[in-house]
């Protein structure tokens, strides 16, 4: 029978890209057992046939990396502010009808646009809440130790690497199911309500460039 997953299956996870690791001739097994980010593709690789650049993959078994084979390994941290996280995904279609059909006739694009919004609260807890990244890319922040060490801290720009499992396991034998999506933030609102919790939400837009998949991995031993 069919699992139905449910909403407390899965987590939302900020990827965080660690030192390019670089393969040889005789081959030099990349190091963690993690999500890695592909980063070159040597003419004899290691890597899936069908991996382009910038392809995350599961590093277990251990990838035996060769000459020009480089990628960079993701620890991943859960956003512990989150509670929600809608996507949608659309395509242009365009009319393609012709005089001697009976109906409409629309053709499909090629290129599915991903969106979607992040629902949280405003924690002030920096270890696990991880929010300072996503505030820097809209406020300029200040940092001051009460003792004298003063840091202004510009706004930010640049790619943020979100992970979400859809079903999250551990179990020899079960299929694990993770959306790799790297994102733009679009916008976001920091609401301060006169009474209640501070919400903290924001929107984003998928980076194409950047290769988003599905990646649907058993669990081995």
């Amino acid at each position: 029978m069919d699992e139905r997953l449910q909403g407390d299956q899965g987590y939302l996870y900020l990827g965080e890209l660690g030192s390019e690791e670089a393969g040889s001739e005789l081959g030099v097994d990349l190091a963690e057992e993690a999500y890695y980010k592909i980063t070159g593709i040597g003419a004899t690789t290691a890597y899936p046939a069908t991996a382009k650049l910038n392809d995350v993959v599961f590093n277990k078994p251990a990838i035996n990396a060769k000459t020009d084979d480089t990628a960079k390994p993701f620890t991943l941290l859960k956003l512990a502010f989150v509670t929600n996280v809608p996507l949608s995904g659309s395509k242009q279609k365009f009319d393609v009808t012709v005089q001697t059909d009976d109906f409409k006739t629309p053709a499909e694009g090629k290129r599915p646009e991903l969106t979607g919004n992040i629902d949280g609260y405003f924690v002030d807890e920096e270890s696990s809440g991880l929010r300072n990244e996503i505030l820097e890319r809209f406020f300029r922040r200040v940092t001051d130790d009460g003792a004298g060490a003063i840091v202004y801290k510009p706004v930010k720009q640049g790619v943020l690497h979100f992970f979400l499992t859809r079903k999250e396991t551990s179990a020899v034998g079960e299929k694990e199911i993770m959306q790799y999506l790297p994102v733009i933030i679009d916008s976001i609102t920091v609401d301060k309500p006169m009474e209640g919790p501070q919400l903290m939400n924001f929107n984003y837009t998928v980076v194409g460039s950047e290769r988003p998949n599905s990646y649907e991995r058993v669990i081995t031993a």
